[in-house]
């Protein structure tokens, strides 16, 4: 009969040092930059389609493709963050005024029906002569 062994688990990695509150925080992604063929820094900029505004290219996000192509965002990140947020209304502190005035309802009460008619007096009706 043969005895499956497990290899021998390497033992796990120490915890990192605590910061000291003085150092900054370590960058989490390097920084991007391009190089011309002199090894000079080139600083690259896009035009905005929505604001029409000249802005170095770290301004524009990255996008996935459906084909798994990444490009650069059209708009820049201030355009993007203003895009989804509602204006504000003119009057914040004034309650909204409603679109249609809410419908007046009047009781009236039914007189109840006279059974015999009386004559019209002449008191009431001015006489009319011709």
């Amino acid at each position: 009969m043969l005895y499956k062994v497990t290899p021998m688990m390497p033992p796990p990695p120490e915890k990192a040092k605590p910061r000291d509150p003085g150092q900054p925080q370590p960058r989490k992604r390097r920084k991007s930059a391009v190089y011309d063929a002199d090894g000079h820094e080139v600083l690259i900029s896009l035009m905005c389609i929505k604001c029409r505004t000249l802005k170095p290219l770290a301004q524009f996000g990255l996008r996935k493709m459906a084909d798994g192509a990444i490009r650069n965002q059209p708009w820049c990140r201030t355009c993007r963050s203003g895009a989804g947020t509602k204006k504000p209304k003119a009057g914040k502190g004034e309650a909204a005024a409603p679109s249609e005035p809410a419908p007046v309802l009047q009781v009236v009460e039914r007189a109840a029906p006279k059974a015999v008619a009386e004559p019209a007096s002449a008191d009431v009706l001015p006489a009319v002569r011709g």
